[in-house]
């Protein structure tokens, strides 16, 4: 596990000199804002459909020393982000979500995780039995997609123990990691934290304040505290453990977090657990504010657009939350008082503008506000159906002198075929929050490529969807809307702010 680990870092540190983004601000596509819209000159129209549109950053790259590499490439406060399907994830080489993939996984993840509250909810999908799903048609159904898509390398335990995790804002409220001695007994667990070879480790027992969950004990209060038995398809116990996030080697003193038993070491899917970035008195955030010399429960991501750069995540007094290249604040809102999303966030959204036409967003359900979530686990950004329709039928209008395909395309039914168009007019489109700023989506954001390296002269669909009807809030915003944009969480201020083009 350890070489693997090692070979990982060394692979980040030569791919990413060769693969760096663009600088802060560039943006991928010449173009030029009209008014309301984006006109792009094809320069490669009458040539060979090879030539891509897109600009190359090798040039770029090529002149950053290896010594900021290792430094970690983003500053000593910042740790590095990379997609699955990146040379650097230890993800890469398993299958990716298909954008059909993605839309039926989103729709799938919101049905679970946002059911009817005069029913039970069904637990989320944040433990790494149910991080994946089946990938349709696959000629080996023991290969899946992974459906958190991002993850991190960080250390638990003295001496430190390294392991890549996935990111999540939504789970079930605390970290989880595979731990030694499986269920099975055996100590020969691929990719688990063996606890017994860390001085610092120690389990949290049933009646301790930091135990989450109901348990009794045994009559001399040593039994370990449980899961709670409503994510009972998850076999754990809390524990507590130094965890260190490199490169800038912060140490969060007895971190808690969920020490996962599996029945059988699983190839196909080699990481170690999650690290939970949501709104719970366990998170990361959570725990990191209450640390010694910390003072907010602030952090902030970027994800990288594409396998071939990377983010970064932020945490506490180095995030970024005071930052003056912030384009936009939203407010945080409340979840509607409902318990079973109180860790999660949500953002009041009150409308869109697409080129010439507003799009507003009516509050939802019973939320009194309009209940719009903020998702690591959800891939592509979904309205509903009567904003969604509104969205799309403007984006037809405003799009009709080129060829719309009818028949859609990977899943999305708003498509044009752009291919070989001599030039190129895009509405623009921007978000619109209740304290009247707004943030402006990128377009290689709002919209989804056939072939990324040639667009926007490519087969391009709406990235959009819609809720099911009669779900009780008003959106959820999934990654590919906000990837390469910083997403700020300034949970104490009650905002959150977004610096687009940051990696």
């Amino acid at each position: 596990m350890t070489n693997s680990v090692a070979s990982l870092s060394v692979c980040c540190l030569i791919v990413l000199v060769l693969l760096l983004p663009a600088p802060h601000g560039a943006s991928s596509h010449t173009s030029h804002e009209l008014g309301s819209g984006q006109f792009f000159p094809n320069k490669t129209h009458g040539k060979s459909s090879g030539n891509s549109q897109q600009a190359s950053t090798v040039s770029t790259a090529t002149t950053t020393s290896s010594s900021s590499i290792a430094t970690g490439l983003l500053g000593n406060n910042k740790l590095p982000i990379v997609h699955q399907q990146s040379p650097c994830s230890p993800l890469h080489g398993l299958p990716s979500l298909t954008a059909a993939d993605g839309l039926h996984h989103d729709a799938s993840l919101i049905r679970r995780r946002f059911s009817s509250k005069s029913s039970p909810v069904a637990p989320p999908a944040s433990s790494l039995a149910v991080t994946i799903i089946p990938t349709n048609g696959s000629s080996d159904p023991t290969r899946k997609p992974v459906t958190l898509q991002y993850s991190v390398l960080v250390s638990y335990g003295t001496p430190e123990q390294q392991f890549p995790v996935l990111l999540d804002t939504s789970s079930i409220g605390m970290s989880l990691l595979r731990c030694k001695p499986c269920a099975s007994g055996s100590d020969d667990c691929h990719l688990a934290f063996d606890t017994s070879r860390s001085s610092t480790f120690a389990h949290v027992l049933c009646g301790s304040p930091d135990c989450p969950t109901n348990c009794s004990g045994d009559g001399d209060g040593d039994s370990f505290c449980p899961l709670d038995s409503t994510y009972s398809i998850i076999d754990g116990a809390f524990a507590e453990d130094v965890l260190t996030l490199a490169p800038s080697s912060k140490a969060i003193e007895n971190f808690r977090f969920v020490c996962l038993d599996v029945d059988e070491p699983d190839d196909d899917l080699p990481v170690a657990g999650t690290l939970d970035l949501s709104r719970d008195r366990n998170s990361l955030p959570s725990q990191l504010s209450s640390s010694p010399g910390q003072a907010t429960a602030a952090f902030s991501y970027c994800l990288p657009k594409s396998p071939s750069s990377q983010g970064y995540l932020s945490l506490a007094v180095d995030a970024t939350v005071r930052h003056d290249k912030v384009t936009a604040h939203a407010p945080l809102v409340s979840n509607g008082g409902d318990p079973e999303l109180a860790s999660m966030y949500f953002i009041d959204l009150v409308g869109m503008s697409l080129g010439v036409d507003d799009i507003p967003i009516p509050p939802a359900g019973s939320f009194g506000n309009n209940g719009v979530n903020l998702d690591l686990g959800t891939t592509f950004t979904k309205l509903t159906p009567e904003v969604y329709m509104t969205l799309r039928d403007s984006f037809r209008k405003q799009m009709s002198q080129n060829n719309h395909s009818l028949l859609g395309f990977d899943g999305f039914d708003t498509c044009f075929n752009l291919t070989g168009v001599r030039d190129l007019a895009m509405p623009l489109l921007w978000f619109k929050f209740s304290n009247g700023e707004r943030l402006l989506i990128d377009l290689d954001q709002m919209l989804y490529y056939d072939d990324p390296a040639a667009a926007p002269f490519t087969m391009a669909c709406l990235a959009f969807s819609s809720l099911d009807a009669g779900d009780s809030f008003s959106a959820v915003i999934g990654t590919h809307t906000l990837a390469s944009t910083e997403v700020i969480y300034d949970v104490a201020g009650g905002k959150v702010g977004f610096i687009p083009r940051s990696c």
